[in-house]
């Protein structure tokens, strides 16, 4: 049974990969000369941290299912767009982006963004509104 779902697994993963692959070379050529710059520059950098603007656009990069350099705008959803799993936001992207920004995960339930993150800005912001983890 279970050499079954795997076979299925990498099989599926063989037909859709090339498909994922195709979608970010069009992203890529679409944003050609675009960087973290442009990404920035779609947020208020007197209200939002830069330090968060940083490491949510290279967490995304570093989370994104390919290898491209896809540069990432602001609005772009994360699970149409960027193709992010549902999961892997929750548990391991977070995760990792709270741990650079220096962000505690605590009261996240208070957090305005709490059921709104579906974009890269909506991350930052969701970020930007938690409180800075205490020192151990």
């Amino acid at each position: 049974m279970f050499a079954g779902i795997a076979i299925l697994v990498i099989a599926w993963s063989a037909i859709d990969q090339p498909k994922v692959e195709k979608h970010f070379q069009d992203l890529c050529k679409e944003r050609s000369g675009l960087s973290i710059c442009e990404f920035a520059r779609e947020l208020d950098p007197k209200v939002v941290d830069t330090w968060i603007i940083r490491a949510v656009y290279e967490q995304l990069q570093a989370a994104l299912p390919t290898k491209q350099h896809v540069p990432i705008k602001a609005f772009d959803d994360l699970f149409d767009t960027l193709m992010l799993d549902e999961d892997d936001l929750d548990l391991d992207l977070v995760e990792e982006i709270a741990q650079r920004t220096r962000r505690s995960l605590e009261g996240y339930k208070s957090n305005p963004y709490y059921g709104k993150v579906t974009t890269a800005r909506n991350l930052v912001l969701f970020f930007n509104h938690q409180a800075h983890a205490s020192a151990t």
